[in-house]
């Protein structure tokens, strides 16, 4: 399991503790208390999902999801969160903004995130 925590995912999880602290000290900073959890929820949960994938379903290190899983996973929380929960709860709110920073978040971590690791296995097996 320690792949789960390179230190991009460690980053993720640190970003989204520091806003929410901030939010519950009342001090929300507002660009990156609107958008930047957003922008990592697909980084967070396509990582975690990799980690399960590569461990327990194709036991390969060096698999990698491709662009269009995580667009998936983008399109998914889009119409379920921005989409569907508006209509059920006044807790969530549609944003067009959010959509964007989804798919933004599935395209990082696609060409950083996924890239790095990528070449972090292949340079070690040399």
């Amino acid at each position: 399991m320690k792949r789960l925590f390179d230190p991009l995912f460690l980053i993720y999880c640190a970003l989204w503790c520091i806003i929410h602290l901030f939010r519950y000290l009342h001090l929300p900073v507002p660009l990156l208390n609107g958008y930047l959890t957003d922008f990592i929820a697909v980084p967070v949960m396509a990582h975690i999902a990799l980690t399960f994938t590569r461990r327990y379903l194709v036991h390969n290190n060096h698999y990698n999801y491709p662009l269009y899983y995580l667009l998936f996973i983008a399109f998914y929380m889009s119409v379920v969160l921005e989409w569907i929960m508006p209509q059920f709860s006044s807790v969530y709110t549609g944003d067009t903004w959010d959509v964007v920073t989804y798919f933004g978040g599935a395209l990082f971590y696609y060409y950083v995130h996924g890239k790095q690791t990528y070449l972090k296995h292949k340079t070690r097996s040399f």
